[in-house]
């Protein structure tokens, strides 16, 4: 993807400032209403009224929220369903990566074809991880619809280009055909699976960042699923194109939320990224506690984490100029990033008395994309994650930087 950079002063020696700075006033994003500081804590998004959590820190509702799963778990059991669950549990975490996501899509399959591939507990993504979270939450049964995703489609399918006018707004691409693509494989069936799965205990999960705050934010979609609200399908969708909101290539999402006066505000969430790559649960969550009050005692628990990237550096003659400079930071953030997120879970796995296991691109995979969501990169990417699944490619301990990063 390339951009075009403007010079100001160039634009007003032809005149073409003025009328610029004219279009701006046309499509500037509309006004919001946005909250003060303090409104912030008591904002909610309606039913249900634990729709949603801060994903950096423990508060009283999100360990009422725990329990309550843990209760469901064990009533879940005792009637025959997901018995094993009360030895047991399997978490999934998918990380973000753009058309990168075609690795984790294909490694599932694989998994799915290896056949040892559990029933997660728990599933949460960030940005493309978030779109591939709904089908790897339900299953093998669901993994077409991730191979359609991750192999069917190309950039004029997820975003379009807003020209000069990208300059002037929120965002270089408008991302309704992202929101047209999501809208058809999220549809009222898929919610209806996801939320007879919430009633077993299991959990949804999918990260955005509020950009207000500067915090992220997990949402429980399991929960909206299996809520009474009208509008479940259109918030869920909502939440997703939120969490893959890449800022300034994508526009961010206007969530409504109520605070405690009774008005409705708008909040701006961008793509969970933002704030972490990968993640399962705030810190200090303590799973230990609630298993040992409800169950009596502690089970095995196992974190898979599926990064869609590459963790080691790789060596890239830079062009020395503005826009590929700042992509070539960016990426090399990101990296860092990645394997910081890897480090602090595999710090949260092991307090809590819990197994990390954890894969991503291999160093041998060399191909390179001509846009940013390039079908030939992403089917090869797919057939490469596939073979990964199928031969069950797992690590364990975390590098401590890129340059240390095994696989």
């Amino acid at each position: 993807m390339s951009l075009v950079l403007f010079d100001g002063n160039a634009l007003l020696r032809v005149g073409l400032l003025a009328p610029l700075l004219a279009l701006s006033a046309c499509i500037a994003p509309s006004a919001r209403i946005a909250m003060t500081e303090g409104q912030q804590e008591t904002a909610r998004v309606g039913t249900p009224k634990l729709a949603r959590f801060w994903g950096d820190e423990v508060t009283p509702e999100l360990r009422s929220v725990v329990a309550f799963q843990f209760h469901q778990i064990k009533a879940a059991a005792a009637e025959g369903i997901r018995p094993g669950s009360v030895k047991k549990a399997d978490y999934l975490a998918i990380s973000g990566g753009g058309g990168s996501g075609a690795f984790g899509a294909g490694y599932l399959k694989g998994w799915s074809e290896r056949g040892d591939r559990p029933q997660f507990e728990v599933v949460t993504g960030v940005s493309t991880g978030a779109l591939a979270a709904p089908f790897a939450f339900l299953g093998q049964k669901y993994d077409q619809q991730l191979e359609d995703i991750y192999t069917k489609y190309s950039d004029k399918d997820i975003m379009r280009s807003r020209g000069i006018a990208g300059f002037l707004g929120d965002s270089f691409y408008d991302n309704s055909p992202l929101r047209t693509l999501i809208a058809k494989y999220v549809t009222d069936d898929t919610l209806a699976a996801i939320a007879k799965e919430y009633q077993t205990g299991r959990r949804l999960l999918v990260q955005t960042t509020n950009i207000d705050a500067q915090r992220p934010v997990i949402w429980d979609v399991s929960a909206i699923s299996a809520s009474q609200r009208p509008d479940r399908r259109e918030l869920v969708i909502d939440i997703l194109l939120a969490s893959a909101a890449i800022p300034a290539m994508f526009p961010p999402v206007r969530l409504p939320v109520q605070a405690g006066d009774g008005k409705i505000y708008q909040e701006l969430h961008v793509d969970g990224g933002v704030a972490a790559q990968v993640f399962f649960a705030p810190p200090e969550i303590g799973l230990d506690a609630f298993e040992r009050k409800e169950f009596s005692h502690t089970r095995a628990r196992s974190l898979y984490v599926i990064r869609n990237g590459q963790l080691h550096t790789a060596y890239e003659p830079a062009k020395a100029t503005v826009i590929p400079l700042a992509q070539r930071a960016i990426d090399t953030m990101i990296k860092y990033q990645g394997v910081a997120d890897l480090n602090r879970l595999e710090t949260l796995t092991k307090l809590g008395h819990a197994r990390l296991f954890y894969t991503s691109i291999p160093k041998d995979f060399v191909d390179k994309k001509e846009t940013q969501f390039d079908p030939e990169y992403m089917r090869s990417l797919f057939k490469t994650g596939y073979s990964a699944g199928v031969a069950g490619e797992w690590l364990q301990e975390t590098p401590p930087t890129p340059v240390l990063a095994v696989n």
